[in-house]
């Protein structure tokens, strides 16, 4: 039996997807697109309960990445840090909004929208 998205991902992205469950949340349930916003325009950290964070960073080598962070007291997840290419993370999103909207049928044509706007593959 299914439980969730999380379940179904590579061991190496369930920081990911975990904590886009939280980011994406507000957007089903609310209406509220504001950290799928900042999230695909690659504006800053964003951050939220229970104990997670988004970060769009350069690293080291000059490359921007998206750095997650997660409370593992919360996701059980261990490394609690960890980094994600532009590339991942878009087709995280895209993959996270199809899943979620199989509960919200009503923002069929909203998901829609953001995967044309964002180019979200």
């Amino acid at each position: 039996m299914r439980r969730s998205l999380i379940d179904e991902v590579d061991p190496s992205l369930q920081l990911l997807y975990w904590t886009l469950l939280f980011a994406l949340y507000p957007f089903f349930s609310e209406s509220s697109s504001f950290m799928l916003d900042r999230i695909l325009s690659q504006q800053g950290a964003i951050r939220g309960s229970p104990g997670w964070e988004i970060d769009f960073i350069e690293n080291d080598m000059g490359d921007y990445v998206y750095h997650i962070w997660a409370d593992p007291a919360s996701s059980g997840i261990e490394p609690a840090n960890q980094y994600f290419s532009v590339e991942t993370m878009r087709d995280a999103v895209r993959e996270s909004l199809l899943y979620m909207g199989r509960n919200f049928p009503e923002k069929t044509v909203a998901i829609s929208d953001i995967i044309i706007e964002y180019k979200l593959r």
